[in-house]
């Protein structure tokens, strides 16, 4: 007997796509993202770079160089700030980096039309210029504030000097922020001399926290591994390769899903967790877990 031809809206399994059980797939779209914004960065300041030369060539006293040079500068101070937020695309904390990245926009779009356009020019709009600085003051600083905050997140709380140092450095970095705001919108709050003193002292121990905590940490993780522990993985890596008869063995896709996973909630990478899982693990277990089991007993 024939078999009857299979349904022509049965599709087979292999034509789902390949991408949904892709583990490879965000972190490929997180390159392209990170590479995007490199490019934007780097087109942008190479051209707000040459119109800076090229205007130092000619007149230089005129007002059209202030105004291209000082483009220049913004422009380069912006994509310092964008790239600082680049930085934790693909993290736990990468929607601090896009607000970042926004911040930047925002402030270099409202600088060149202070720099550029003449907001003075009207007397009778004079009162929502000044808001406008006092919004453009506001700005630069949260942006600058949140460039080198995003630097600092991309620290790993492996030790207790990051963990406790790290989130004492925010804080600081956000209370001087809020006591500069308040000089920026209150007048009256230059005669507070209380308060020009716990904005000096506030902002002198965030400087401190943000040089001593990265410090720090490089420090602990440079002298965590003991001396003889490179020579000792060279010779284990020797011992473990596999020779050139027989293939080397390799995880499987769901095991390798499962540790980029794991990478990523915590904002670091594969090799990055693969090391701090061996690490923990180096200890040998208990020679008592491995004893003899018992036998059972002859019928």
């Amino acid at each position: 007997m024939s078999q009857p031809p299979p349904s022509p809206s049965a599709s087979p399994p292999s034509s789902a796509p390949a991408s949904a059980s892709d583990p490879k797939a965000p972190r490929r779209s997180v390159r392209i993202l990170r590479r995007t914004i490199a490019i934007i960065i780097v087109v942008a300041f190479s051209l707000a770079a040459a119109g800076g030369i090229i205007v130092l060539l000619g007149d230089i006293e005129s007002e059209a160089t202030y105004k291209v040079i000082g483009t220049t500068a913004l422009t380069g101070a912006v994509s310092v700030a964008a790239f600082c937020g680049a930085t934790l695309i693909g993290r736990r904390t990468q929607w601090f980096g896009i607000t970042t990245i926004g911040l930047a926009i925002v402030t270099m779009a409202l600088s060149l039309w202070f720099l550029w356009g003449d907001p003075y020019a009207d007397p009778d709009s004079y009162a929502l210029e000044e808001v406008l600085f006092q919004a453009l003051s506001s700005l630069a600083l949260v942006t600058a504030v949140a460039s080198i905050s995003a630097l600092i997140l991309l620290l790993v709380p492996r030790s207790w000097v990051v963990r406790v140092g790290l989130p004492i450095t925010l804080g600081l970095l956000a209370l001087g922020t809020s006591l500069v705001l308040v000089t920026i919108w209150v007048e009256s709050a230059w005669e507070l001399e209380w308060l020009t003193r716990l904005n000096g002292i506030v902002w002198i121990l965030a400087a401190l926290g943000v040089v001593i905590v990265p410090l720090t940490s490089l420090l602990l993780r440079a002298g965590s591994k003991p001396a003889g522990a490179d020579r000792a993985g060279e010779t284990s890596a020797r011992s473990t390769q596999p020779s050139s008869s027989q293939p080397a063995p390799a995880l499987s896709p769901s095991t390798l899903e499962r540790l980029e996973a794991a990478a990523r909630a915590e904002g670091i990478t594969v090799d990055e967790l693969v090391d701090r899982l061996l690490a923990a693990d180096s200890t040998p277990p208990d020679a008592s877990a491995s004893g003899p089991q018992s036998e059972h007993p002859r019928h």
